[in-house]
Protein backbone atom coordinates (compact mmCIF):
# COMPACT_ATOMS: atom_id res chain seq x y z
CA UNK A 1 0.00 0.00 0.00
CA UNK A 2 1.41 3.11 -1.25
CA UNK A 3 1.57 6.26 1.05
CA UNK A 4 -1.64 8.82 0.80
CA UNK A 5 -0.53 11.41 -1.80
CA UNK A 6 -2.78 14.22 0.77
CA UNK A 7 -0.18 13.51 3.66
CA UNK A 8 2.98 14.13 1.39
CA UNK A 9 1.55 17.47 1.35
CA UNK A 10 3.08 19.29 4.45
CA UNK A 11 0.36 21.30 5.02
CA UNK A 12 -1.58 18.26 5.59
CA UNK A 13 0.51 16.83 7.72
CA UNK A 14 0.52 20.15 10.26
CA UNK A 15 -3.02 20.01 10.09
CA UNK A 16 -2.87 16.17 10.63
CA UNK A 17 -0.98 17.12 14.10
CA UNK A 18 -3.59 19.35 14.95
CA UNK A 19 -6.13 17.07 14.80
CA UNK A 20 -3.96 14.32 16.99
CA UNK A 21 -3.70 17.21 19.56
CA UNK A 22 -7.57 18.11 19.63
CA UNK A 23 -8.52 14.05 19.79
CA UNK A 24 -5.38 13.30 22.56
CA UNK A 25 -6.82 16.53 24.40
CA UNK A 26 -10.09 15.49 24.71
CA UNK A 27 -9.66 11.74 25.91
CA UNK A 28 -6.97 12.52 28.42
CA UNK A 29 -9.62 15.22 29.60
CA UNK A 30 -12.58 12.29 29.87
CA UNK A 31 -9.62 10.14 31.36
CA UNK A 32 -9.22 12.45 33.95
CA UNK A 33 -12.57 13.06 35.03
CA UNK A 34 -13.33 9.39 34.86
CA UNK A 35 -10.91 8.50 36.93
CA UNK A 36 -11.72 11.46 39.62
CA UNK A 37 -15.08 10.04 39.95
CA UNK A 38 -14.17 6.66 40.65
CA UNK A 39 -11.20 7.63 42.46
CA UNK A 40 -13.21 9.73 44.91
CA UNK A 41 -16.21 6.97 45.17
CA UNK A 42 -14.10 4.19 45.99
CA UNK A 43 -10.98 5.58 47.70
CA UNK A 44 -11.27 9.04 48.91
CA UNK A 45 -14.28 8.95 50.57
CA UNK A 46 -13.38 5.84 52.53
CA UNK A 47 -10.54 7.60 53.53
CA UNK A 48 -13.14 9.76 55.62
CA UNK A 49 -14.85 7.00 57.21
CA UNK A 50 -14.04 4.53 60.59
CA UNK A 51 -11.44 2.13 60.74
CA UNK A 52 -14.30 -0.58 59.91
CA UNK A 53 -15.00 1.07 56.78
CA UNK A 54 -11.74 0.93 55.75
CA UNK A 55 -11.68 -2.45 56.51
CA UNK A 56 -12.33 -2.51 52.23
CA UNK A 57 -8.48 -0.93 51.47
CA UNK A 58 -7.66 -4.30 52.82
CA UNK A 59 -9.70 -6.29 49.34
CA UNK A 60 -10.42 -3.37 47.00
CA UNK A 61 -6.68 -3.55 45.25
CA UNK A 62 -6.98 -7.55 44.93
CA UNK A 63 -10.60 -7.08 43.22
CA UNK A 64 -9.43 -4.70 41.14
CA UNK A 65 -5.96 -6.37 40.61
CA UNK A 66 -7.85 -9.58 39.73
CA UNK A 67 -10.18 -8.05 37.10
CA UNK A 68 -6.95 -6.19 35.44
CA UNK A 69 -5.36 -9.48 35.59
CA UNK A 70 -7.93 -10.66 33.19
CA UNK A 71 -8.30 -8.05 31.14
CA UNK A 72 -4.40 -7.99 30.24
CA UNK A 73 -3.99 -12.02 29.59
CA UNK A 74 -7.96 -11.94 27.15
CA UNK A 75 -6.56 -8.12 25.70
CA UNK A 76 -3.55 -7.25 25.62
CA UNK A 77 0.22 -7.49 27.40
CA UNK A 78 1.37 -4.72 26.72
CA UNK A 79 -0.63 -2.72 29.22
CA UNK A 80 1.03 -4.58 31.82
CA UNK A 81 3.39 -2.06 33.86
CA UNK A 82 4.04 1.40 33.19
CA UNK A 83 2.67 2.52 29.77
CA UNK A 84 5.83 4.26 27.92
CA UNK A 85 7.99 0.86 26.91
CA UNK A 86 5.26 -0.40 24.41
CA UNK A 87 5.79 3.03 22.66
CA UNK A 88 9.53 2.68 22.91
CA UNK A 89 9.36 -0.40 21.51
CA UNK A 90 7.25 0.00 18.79
CA UNK A 91 9.28 3.66 17.43
CA UNK A 92 11.60 2.04 15.95
CA UNK A 93 9.99 0.41 13.36
CA UNK A 94 6.54 0.55 11.66
CA UNK A 95 6.78 -3.41 11.74
CA UNK A 96 5.47 -3.40 15.56
CA UNK A 97 3.05 -0.81 15.71
CA UNK A 98 -0.15 -0.66 18.31
CA UNK A 99 -3.18 -1.32 17.79
CA UNK A 100 -6.81 -0.60 18.77
CA UNK A 101 -6.87 -3.34 21.38
CA UNK A 102 -3.74 -2.82 22.61
CA UNK A 103 -5.01 1.29 23.62
CA UNK A 104 -8.44 0.10 24.66
CA UNK A 105 -6.42 -2.73 26.90
CA UNK A 106 -4.40 0.36 28.68
CA UNK A 107 -7.30 2.64 29.08
CA UNK A 108 -9.33 0.45 30.78
CA UNK A 109 -6.73 -1.79 32.85
CA UNK A 110 -5.00 1.40 33.99
CA UNK A 111 -8.40 2.92 35.04
CA UNK A 112 -9.48 -0.21 37.13
CA UNK A 113 -5.85 -0.13 38.24
CA UNK A 114 -6.15 3.28 39.58
CA UNK A 115 -9.27 3.55 41.15
CA UNK A 116 -9.21 0.84 43.02
CA UNK A 117 -6.41 1.75 44.85
CA UNK A 118 -3.44 0.72 43.18
CA UNK A 119 -0.79 2.41 43.34
CA UNK A 120 0.18 3.99 39.48
CA UNK A 121 -0.54 7.24 37.72
CA UNK A 122 -2.54 8.33 34.83
CA UNK A 123 0.34 10.05 32.58
CA UNK A 124 1.75 6.42 31.37
CA UNK A 125 -1.70 5.48 30.48
CA UNK A 126 -2.60 8.46 28.59
CA UNK A 127 1.22 9.51 26.42
CA UNK A 128 0.59 5.32 25.56
CA UNK A 129 -2.82 6.18 23.60
CA UNK A 130 -1.83 9.33 22.71
CA UNK A 131 1.22 8.10 21.10
CA UNK A 132 -0.84 4.94 19.93
CA UNK A 133 -3.65 7.37 18.40
CA UNK A 134 -0.64 8.71 16.38
CA UNK A 135 0.97 5.62 15.41
CA UNK A 136 -2.49 4.39 14.15
CA UNK A 137 -3.26 6.91 12.14
CA UNK A 138 0.18 6.97 10.70
CA UNK A 139 0.32 2.94 10.03
CA UNK A 140 -3.50 3.77 8.05
CA UNK A 141 -1.87 6.07 5.78
CA UNK A 142 1.26 4.28 5.39
CA UNK A 143 3.59 7.33 6.05
CA UNK A 144 7.50 6.46 5.77
CA UNK A 145 9.14 5.96 8.70
CA UNK A 146 10.69 9.79 9.62
CA UNK A 147 6.40 10.76 9.61
CA UNK A 148 4.97 7.67 11.54
CA UNK A 149 7.76 8.51 14.02
CA UNK A 150 6.62 12.15 14.15
CA UNK A 151 3.08 11.16 14.67
CA UNK A 152 3.76 8.91 17.11
CA UNK A 153 5.72 11.78 18.81
CA UNK A 154 2.59 14.65 17.89
CA UNK A 155 0.28 12.07 20.42
CA UNK A 156 2.42 11.15 22.97
CA UNK A 157 3.27 15.37 23.73
CA UNK A 158 -0.34 16.10 23.65
CA UNK A 159 -1.08 13.04 26.03
CA UNK A 160 1.12 15.47 28.22
CA UNK A 161 -0.27 18.44 27.58
CA UNK A 162 -3.70 17.06 27.88
CA UNK A 163 -2.98 15.77 31.30
CA UNK A 164 -0.91 18.28 33.12
CA UNK A 165 -1.34 21.73 31.15
CA UNK A 166 1.95 21.39 30.10
CA UNK A 167 2.43 22.28 26.62
CA UNK A 168 6.30 22.59 26.76
CA UNK A 169 7.03 19.55 28.99
CA UNK A 170 5.28 17.14 26.44
CA UNK A 171 7.31 19.13 23.86
CA UNK A 172 10.62 18.38 25.96
CA UNK A 173 9.24 14.54 26.86
CA UNK A 174 9.37 13.71 23.25
CA UNK A 175 12.77 15.45 22.51
CA UNK A 176 14.69 13.70 25.89
CA UNK A 177 12.27 10.40 26.13
CA UNK A 178 11.58 9.67 22.06
CA UNK A 179 14.29 11.01 20.25
CA UNK A 180 17.36 11.45 20.64
CA UNK A 181 17.44 14.25 18.30
CA UNK A 182 14.98 16.36 16.95
CA UNK A 183 14.94 18.42 13.31
CA UNK A 184 13.08 21.52 13.26
CA UNK A 185 10.56 20.22 11.40
CA UNK A 186 9.60 17.35 13.57
CA UNK A 187 9.89 19.86 16.30
CA UNK A 188 6.51 22.02 14.71
CA UNK A 189 4.81 19.24 14.57
CA UNK A 190 4.89 17.95 17.69
CA UNK A 191 4.32 21.50 19.40
CA UNK A 192 1.39 22.10 17.06
CA UNK A 193 -0.31 18.41 18.93
CA UNK A 194 0.80 19.75 22.47
CA UNK A 195 -0.30 23.21 21.93
CA UNK A 196 -3.92 22.00 20.62
CA UNK A 197 -4.02 19.16 23.42
CA UNK A 198 -3.75 21.85 25.69
CA UNK A 199 -6.06 24.21 24.12
CA UNK A 200 -9.03 21.54 24.93
CA UNK A 201 -8.37 21.52 28.31
CA UNK A 202 -8.36 25.40 28.74
CA UNK A 203 -11.46 25.29 26.58
CA UNK A 204 -12.51 22.79 29.51
CA UNK A 205 -12.21 25.57 32.15
CA UNK A 206 -10.16 23.07 34.07
CA UNK A 207 -7.23 24.80 36.80
CA UNK A 208 -4.07 24.42 37.23
CA UNK A 209 -3.01 21.64 39.19
CA UNK A 210 -0.90 23.65 41.64
CA UNK A 211 -1.41 27.67 41.05
CA UNK A 212 -1.55 30.25 43.63
CA UNK A 213 0.70 28.76 45.87
CA UNK A 214 2.38 30.37 48.12
CA UNK A 215 6.44 29.97 47.34
CA UNK A 216 8.37 32.58 49.57
CA UNK A 217 11.39 34.39 47.89
CA UNK A 218 12.07 31.87 45.31
CA UNK A 219 15.09 33.25 44.13
CA UNK A 220 17.23 33.75 47.53
CA UNK A 221 20.83 32.38 46.72
CA UNK A 222 20.31 29.81 49.76
CA UNK A 223 17.41 28.38 47.93
CA UNK A 224 19.79 27.41 45.53
CA UNK A 225 21.82 25.29 47.43
CA UNK A 226 18.96 23.70 49.68
CA UNK A 227 18.06 22.92 45.86
CA UNK A 228 21.18 20.95 45.49
CA UNK A 229 20.83 19.36 48.08
CA UNK A 230 17.34 18.15 47.42
CA UNK A 231 18.86 17.30 43.81
CA UNK A 232 21.01 14.38 45.74
CA UNK A 233 18.32 13.19 48.12
CA UNK A 234 15.66 12.92 45.23
CA UNK A 235 18.56 10.77 43.15
CA UNK A 236 18.58 8.51 46.24
CA UNK A 237 14.98 7.83 46.75
CA UNK A 238 14.51 7.34 42.89
CA UNK A 239 17.16 5.03 42.59
CA UNK A 240 15.31 2.99 45.18
CA UNK A 241 12.18 3.40 43.08
CA UNK A 242 13.67 2.00 40.21
CA UNK A 243 15.21 -0.67 42.49
CA UNK A 244 12.04 -1.69 44.33
CA UNK A 245 10.19 -1.38 40.75
CA UNK A 246 12.74 -4.06 38.75
CA UNK A 247 13.37 -6.48 41.63
CA UNK A 248 9.39 -6.90 42.37
CA UNK A 249 8.89 -7.68 38.84
CA UNK A 250 11.75 -10.05 38.65
CA UNK A 251 9.93 -11.50 41.83
CA UNK A 252 6.23 -11.52 40.58
CA UNK A 253 7.65 -12.96 37.02
CA UNK A 254 9.20 -15.95 38.65
CA UNK A 255 5.68 -16.84 41.26
CA UNK A 256 4.51 -20.20 39.68
CA UNK A 257 0.82 -18.65 39.29
CA UNK A 258 -1.57 -18.06 36.64
CA UNK A 259 -0.59 -14.44 35.35
CA UNK A 260 -4.23 -13.33 35.96
CA UNK A 261 -3.74 -13.35 39.68
CA UNK A 262 -0.04 -12.16 39.92
CA UNK A 263 -1.78 -7.90 39.84
CA UNK A 264 -4.28 -9.70 42.80
CA UNK A 265 -1.69 -10.89 45.33
CA UNK A 266 0.35 -7.31 44.11
CA UNK A 267 -3.10 -5.49 45.11
CA UNK A 268 -3.49 -7.77 48.40
CA UNK A 269 -0.02 -6.68 49.64
CA UNK A 270 -0.81 -3.28 48.79
CA UNK A 271 -4.04 -3.40 50.76
CA UNK A 272 -2.09 -4.17 53.59
CA UNK A 273 -0.28 -1.46 53.76
CA UNK A 274 -3.17 0.82 53.19
CA UNK A 275 -5.58 -0.47 55.96
CA UNK A 276 -2.94 1.22 58.32
CA UNK A 277 -1.72 4.16 55.69
CA UNK A 278 -4.12 4.70 53.16
CA UNK A 279 -2.46 7.51 51.65
CA UNK A 280 -0.81 5.12 49.87
CA UNK A 281 -3.09 4.42 47.27
CA UNK A 282 -4.20 5.88 43.85
CA UNK A 283 -1.96 8.12 42.11
CA UNK A 284 -1.55 10.39 45.03
CA UNK A 285 -2.68 13.58 43.34
CA UNK A 286 -4.92 14.52 45.80
CA UNK A 287 -2.53 13.99 48.64
CA UNK A 288 0.20 16.17 46.61
CA UNK A 289 -2.16 19.00 46.67
CA UNK A 290 -3.31 18.19 50.74
CA UNK A 291 0.52 18.56 51.08
CA UNK A 292 0.78 21.96 49.54
CA UNK A 293 -2.50 23.54 51.68
CA UNK A 294 -0.49 22.33 54.95
CA UNK A 295 1.11 24.49 57.71
CA UNK A 296 2.50 22.18 59.57
CA UNK A 297 4.13 18.74 59.05
CA UNK A 298 4.53 15.54 61.01
CA UNK A 299 8.20 14.21 59.63
CA UNK A 300 7.76 10.89 60.54
CA UNK A 301 4.97 10.38 58.85
CA UNK A 302 6.00 11.93 55.54
CA UNK A 303 9.45 9.78 55.66
CA UNK A 304 6.63 6.74 56.55
CA UNK A 305 4.66 7.53 53.63
CA UNK A 306 7.49 8.37 51.54
CA UNK A 307 9.07 4.92 51.67
CA UNK A 308 5.47 3.23 51.57
CA UNK A 309 4.73 4.99 48.60
CA UNK A 310 7.92 3.19 46.57
CA UNK A 311 6.83 -0.28 47.89
CA UNK A 312 3.00 0.25 46.86
CA UNK A 313 3.52 1.74 43.36
CA UNK A 314 6.50 -1.72 42.93
CA UNK A 315 3.85 -3.91 44.12
CA UNK A 316 1.19 -2.46 42.04
CA UNK A 317 3.58 -2.39 38.66
CA UNK A 318 5.81 -4.75 39.65
CA UNK A 319 2.82 -7.42 39.75
CA UNK A 320 1.75 -6.69 36.65
CA UNK A 321 -0.92 -3.72 37.03
CA UNK A 322 -1.47 -1.06 35.27
CA UNK A 323 -0.40 2.23 35.49
CA UNK A 324 2.55 5.21 34.92
CA UNK A 325 5.27 6.32 37.25
CA UNK A 326 4.88 10.04 36.67
CA UNK A 327 2.51 10.57 39.77
CA UNK A 328 4.01 8.32 42.23
CA UNK A 329 7.30 9.86 41.00
CA UNK A 330 5.68 13.43 41.82
CA UNK A 331 4.50 12.38 45.00
CA UNK A 332 8.25 10.78 46.24
CA UNK A 333 9.50 13.62 44.88
CA UNK A 334 6.97 16.48 46.81
CA UNK A 335 7.42 14.40 50.20
CA UNK A 336 11.28 13.90 49.12
CA UNK A 337 11.53 18.28 48.85
CA UNK A 338 9.29 18.67 52.00
CA UNK A 339 11.42 16.80 54.55
CA UNK A 340 14.68 17.97 53.32
CA UNK A 341 13.56 21.56 53.27
CA UNK A 342 12.12 21.82 56.72
CA UNK A 343 15.21 19.97 57.82
CA UNK A 344 17.40 22.78 56.10
CA UNK A 345 14.55 25.33 57.55
CA UNK A 346 15.97 24.00 61.21
CA UNK A 347 19.67 23.91 60.42
CA UNK A 348 19.67 27.37 58.67
CA UNK A 349 16.73 29.34 59.94
CA UNK A 350 17.61 32.34 57.99
CA UNK A 351 15.76 30.62 54.52
CA UNK A 352 13.19 32.24 52.97
CA UNK A 353 11.72 29.21 51.16
CA UNK A 354 8.01 27.89 51.87
CA UNK A 355 7.59 24.07 52.26
CA UNK A 356 5.97 24.16 48.83
CA UNK A 357 8.72 25.58 47.26
CA UNK A 358 10.93 22.55 48.31
CA UNK A 359 7.71 20.24 47.61
CA UNK A 360 8.25 21.13 43.90
CA UNK A 361 11.64 20.74 43.84
CA UNK A 362 11.91 17.68 44.86
CA UNK A 363 9.09 16.90 42.31
CA UNK A 364 11.04 17.91 39.49
CA UNK A 365 14.39 16.50 40.62
CA UNK A 366 12.89 12.79 41.44
CA UNK A 367 10.91 12.76 37.90
CA UNK A 368 14.70 13.76 36.02
CA UNK A 369 16.25 10.86 37.99
CA UNK A 370 13.76 8.55 37.10
CA UNK A 371 13.39 9.28 33.31
CA UNK A 372 16.75 10.76 33.32
CA UNK A 373 14.99 13.81 31.69
CA UNK A 374 15.70 16.82 33.71
CA UNK A 375 14.53 19.26 30.94
CA UNK A 376 11.03 17.47 30.84
CA UNK A 377 11.22 17.73 34.63
CA UNK A 378 11.66 21.21 34.62
CA UNK A 379 9.09 22.43 32.18
CA UNK A 380 6.68 20.32 33.86
CA UNK A 381 6.90 21.71 37.08
CA UNK A 382 6.94 25.01 35.51
CA UNK A 383 3.63 24.35 34.07
CA UNK A 384 1.94 23.47 36.89
CA UNK A 385 2.62 26.57 38.60
CA UNK A 386 3.39 29.10 36.05
CA UNK A 387 5.83 30.88 37.73
CA UNK A 388 9.02 30.87 35.90
CA UNK A 389 11.17 32.18 38.30
CA UNK A 390 11.53 28.74 39.28
CA UNK A 391 13.69 27.75 36.72
CA UNK A 392 17.12 27.73 38.49
CA UNK A 393 16.35 26.08 41.73
CA UNK A 394 14.47 23.49 39.45
CA UNK A 395 17.14 22.76 37.05
CA UNK A 396 19.77 22.85 39.48
CA UNK A 397 18.40 20.18 41.47
CA UNK A 398 16.94 18.22 37.82
CA UNK A 399 20.39 18.14 36.94
CA UNK A 400 22.36 17.41 39.83
CA UNK A 401 19.63 14.50 40.41
CA UNK A 402 19.69 13.00 36.96
CA UNK A 403 23.53 13.04 37.49
CA UNK A 404 23.85 11.36 40.59
CA UNK A 405 21.37 8.76 39.40
CA UNK A 406 23.04 8.01 36.40
CA UNK A 407 26.40 7.51 38.10
CA UNK A 408 24.81 4.72 40.66
CA UNK A 409 24.86 2.61 37.47
CA UNK A 410 21.17 1.76 37.60
CA UNK A 411 19.36 2.33 34.59
CA UNK A 412 16.69 5.09 33.65
CA UNK A 413 13.12 3.72 34.21
CA UNK A 414 12.25 3.61 30.63
CA UNK A 415 16.08 1.68 29.96
CA UNK A 416 15.58 -0.76 26.78
CA UNK A 417 16.35 -4.00 28.56
CA UNK A 418 13.80 -3.42 30.81
CA UNK A 419 11.54 -2.59 28.24
CA UNK A 420 12.52 -6.66 26.28
CA UNK A 421 11.67 -8.05 29.73
CA UNK A 422 8.11 -6.83 29.77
Amino acid sequence: MSAHKGFNNRYAKILLAFVIGLIVGFIALVYNNILDYFTFSLIDIGMELTIFNRLTFLFLPAIGGLVVGFIIKYGSMSAKGHGIPAILSSIETKERHLTYRDLLTEGFASAITISTGGSGGRIGPIVEIGAGMGDLIAYKLDLDLFDYQTFLGCGAAAGIAGLFHAPLGGIMFVTEILFNKIDKNRLMMVAISAISADMIIRWSGEDLFLAHINLGQVGNVYNFITAAVIGLFAAFFAVAFIYTLRNLSNIFDKLKINIILKPALGGLLLGMIAFKIPEIMGSGNRIIVSLFNQREYDLSFLFLLLIFKILATGLTLGSGGSGGIFSPALFIGSLTGIIIGILSHQLLPFLAGSASLYALIGMAAVISAVIRAPLTATFIILEFTHNYSLIIPLLIASLIAERAASMSGLESAYSPTYFERL
